[in-house]
């Protein structure tokens, strides 16, 4: 039986990365990771193992630990970083490091004194982290045409991107990784993804990459849980969108910083919130 919940935790910290507690869209991510990048999942594995066992000598939730919540921040901490010497030493201190402060939101939130923390211990210490270790500066390839093929594999990796696969094909394992544990989140996946390929164009924004539309489909996948109907994820994702551009312009680092503050911006103008706490 411990085996088997710590398997299980295992598959739900990759599940969370998606706002998601369910072993099956888990274990479909860590497939996708493996199509598509398999030294990056043998990296995030590393990171939800090292996170999972600080929590435990912390002495944090064993409920939490079993639910994933002190995984996913380290999974996504180690992808960002990558899987040189130097950049994986950095990441076992970032993935624990996120414990304490995971911890401390979660308190925060269960006594109702606090948004969700959702990604902000991965864009916090991921942001200070890049900085530490400085690397070279991503160009752009230019417009490409905005033909079907380019589009739709465009669309795709406005999902893929929330776990830095560039893949269609993985992305395409994603969706239905999300989809396996809900339909719903999978289409407000979907949905926020196009907005932000939709908008990109028109802001003179580079879009074929997917950069522009995974913070718009993580707004619409949160704010879709809190039972508000249509306007609110449309509020996240227009959100999202504007503050990824503002960021762009005024030469900083994103990550998944637009999708935390539109999140909080819809979550705010919002009096009920659910109780979920992912």
């Amino acid at each position: 039986m411990p085996d088997l919940l710590q398997l299980r935790a295992v598959l739900h910290a990759f599940a969370q990365i998606f706002l998601q507690r369910h072993a099956g869209c888990g274990a479909l991510i860590m497939l996708a990771l493996a199509s598509g990048a398999p030294a990056q999942l043998a990296g995030a594995l590393c990171g939800v193992l090292v996170a999972h066992a600080g929590a435990s000598w912390l002495g944090y939730s064993a409920a939490d630990r079993n639910d994933g919540l002190y995984g996913y921040n380290a999974a996504l901490l180690v992808d960002l970083l990558g899987l040189t010497g130097t950049s994986l030493a950095l990441a076992g201190v970032a993935a624990l490091a996120s414990c304490p402060l995971q911890a401390w939101l979660l308190a925060r939130l269960r006594r109702g004194d606090g948004l969700p923390g959702f990604t902000l211990p991965f864009v916090l210490i991921g942001l200070l982290a890049v900085r530490l270790i400085e690397p070279a500066p991503v160009t752009s390839s230019g417009m490409p045409s905005a033909d079907a093929a380019t589009l739709l594999t465009a669309w795709l990796l406005g999902i893929g991107q929330v776990v830095f696969l560039d893949a269609p094909l993985a992305a395409a394992c994603l969706l239905v990784a999300v989809a396996l544990a809900s339909l719903r989140d999978a289409f407000w996946l979907l949905t926020g993804s196009a907005l932000g390929l939709l908008l990109a164009g028109p802001l003179g924004a580079p879009w074929s990459d997917g950069l522009a539309g995974f913070n718009p489909a993580l707004a619409a996948l949160a704010l879709a849980q809190w039972r508000g109907g249509w306007r609110l994820p449309l509020l996240g994702m227009l959100a999202a969108v504007a503050i990824w551009r503002a960021c762009i312009e005024l030469g900083l680092p994103t990550l998944a910083l637009p999708f935390l503050l539109a999140t909080w911006l819809g979550l705010t103008l919002r009096a009920p919130r659910s109780d979920r706490v992912e």
